[in-house]
């Protein structure tokens, strides 16, 4: 059986370097444009969702201590057509978070070199060609080896923490005494409580807190998994709360010197691009600039090598579930899927066109996340309630209404991203169902298609016919039909109906049990 290594501070550490990426980068910027100086709830708010929803993961992750438990379980307890559109879900996100990650450096880098990028944020052809040549070295570097990257993960999470710590920190001793009265001029939520939602998805906050699983995905490894996830899942999300808050803060301070903004949606930084450092250039502080251009190239270029492995993976295990051709589960004699790899390079490639600039991928991604974790809760729940016998080493307290809230908070997630980016996702989602029923008619497992336990898929087809109707006719980028507050109704009924049928319509419960002992015995070989 392995043995439990992993202390509570190497979890901690662990889940704080997964979720400080590029989103500090860009987050505090737009929103700040979206809601002002309410901004500073949004942070708070999302945050708040990211601890709820991680305890189930944290639940989930005990039921089923293996690696990766959180997708590969969904598999076993509601069958193999969700189990494949989840894993089809994961792997395009691994792939848009890697393609994120490196707009980020190049937007940056368009504050030294603006013909990189336009005005909005997409790329113009020198900045295809940058984001081409960045994307191929993420696939040659996890084609070759990620193993030193792993051996200076310490060095770099010290550097994520400590470097917008830094900034924020320089910005706020340029402006002290903070003035405050151009920002008492204005509204302090100017879109009101919508506005302070809405920024949670499309600012980029929900983007900024991903990578709060990390800890839940160890906790099968961990020496002391009672005390150390709540360390771990709570720790990590204050501590990454607290970095944020300080850039958000030292943002408007920064702007508050500005008498000619008048409302926070006309803010516009000369270099929307890069915010932090036309903030630093225009507090001459262009000293820092060497120290804000390490973090926003080291980070993000060693957070889309990370999901370049995944996403690479995750492709290869679709492939070898026999979801899409074979052709994909190729391994080189070193034992890396070089075809999932390079496919994926190209994949990325092409997401920057639909989605031009990071705060369009942002919430693009955002959608994407808000899918995934509403595995969590699903799964827990079913797994709690069908297998209650089963032991593990955490479980949540009044399980069914922490499930529901946590389940709920994801589909409002889902749904404040906006009708445009959900539309464009629902796509994504047909296509996926379209190469599954494809591969397997013309690969002869026509018959295979009669038994991917639709019945316990029900659930799906609840959750995404009511949330699409909900969001076409709601009012974050809907028409609106559905007034505000009335919509939060709508989606507390389809929530509660589609987590009653996952709950109620699993594989059978003998034949979840024994895949799910076998999964577990076969991670402590």
């Amino acid at each position: 059986m392995k043995k439990r290594t992993i202390s509570t501070p190497a979890l901690l550490f662990t889940s704080v370097s997964a979720i400080i990426g590029s989103g500090w980068l860009f987050a505090a910027y737009y929103a700040a444009t979206t809601t002002g100086p309410a901004a500073i709830l949004s942070w708070i708010f999302g945050a708040l969702a990211m601890i709820v929803v991680a305890f189930t993961y944290a639940e989930l992750s005990a039921f089923v201590p293996v690696t990766g438990a959180s997708m590969r379980v969904l598999r076993y307890s509601h069958g193999q057509f969700t189990g494949f559109m989840f894993a089809w879900i994961t792997w395009i996100s691994y792939v848009a978070i890697m393609a994120i990650e490196v707009q980020a450096i190049i937007q940056y880098g368009s504050f030294f070199f603006p013909s990189w990028v336009y005005p909005s944020g997409g790329l113009t052809f020198i900045g295809y060609v940058f984001a081409a040549i960045l994307m191929l070295l993420v696939a040659i570097i996890n084609f070759y080896s990620l193993r030193w990257l792993l051996r200076c993960n310490n060095f770099l999470t010290v550097l994520k923490l400590i470097i917008p710590i830094v900034i924020a920190g320089a910005i706020l001793v340029a402006q002290f005494p903070v003035s405050h009265d151009t920002l008492q001029k204005m509204t302090f939520a100017p879109q009101g409580m919508k506005g302070i939602f809405a920024t949670i998805t499309t600012g980029g906050i929900v983007f900024a807190f991903n990578g709060f699983r990390q800890a839940t995905e160890l906790a099968g490894e961990a020496k002391n998994p009672q005390r150390s996830l709540p360390i771990a899942v709570i720790g990590s999300v204050v501590i990454c709360l607290i970095v944020y808050l300080c850039l958000q803060y030292s943002f408007l301070a920064a702007v508050a010197t500005d008498s000619h903004l008048k409302d926070w949606q006309s803010l516009n930084l000369s270099g929307i691009n890069s915010p932090f450092a036309i903030i630093l250039a225009k507090e001459n502080l262009n000293h820092f600039l060497p120290v804000l251009y390490l973090g926003a190239v080291a980070g993000p270029f060693a957070a889309a090598l990370m999901y370049g492995s995944s996403g690479a993976r995750a492709l290869y295990a679709m492939s070898m579930n026999g979801s899409i051709p074979k052709w994909f589960a190729h391994l080189t004699p070193h034992g890396l899927p070089v075809r999932s790899i390079f496919f994926n390079f190209a994949l990325g490639m092409c997401l920057f066109a639909p989605f031009p600039g990071w705060a369009a991928m942002a919430s693009f991604l955002t959608s994407l996340m808000a899918l995934t974790y509403i595995s969590a809760p699903l799964c827990s729940l079913a797994l709690t309630l069908h297998l209650p016998d089963h032991e593990r080493y955490f479980k949540l307290p009044y399980p069914k209404v922490w499930c529901f809230i946590a389940f709920y908070i994801c589909n409002l997630l889902f749904y404040w991203t906006g009708w445009d980016i959900l539309q464009k996702l629902l796509i994504m989602l047909i296509v996926g169902f379209v190469v599954l029923v494809v591969y397997r008619w013309y690969s002869g497992k026509r018959q295979q298609l009669l038994h991917l336990d639709w019945k316990a898929s029900s659930w799906m087809w609840s959750f995404f016919i009511g949330q699409s109707i909900i969001s076409y006719y709601g009012s974050f980028g809907g028409k609106g039909t559905l007034p505000f507050g009335w919509d939060f109704l709508a989606f507390a009924i389809i929530s509660l109906v589609s987590l009653w049928l996952g709950v109620k319509y699993t594989r059978p419960v003998d034949k979840m049990q024994q895949d799910i002992e076998l999964l577990i015995a076969e991670q402590h070989a």
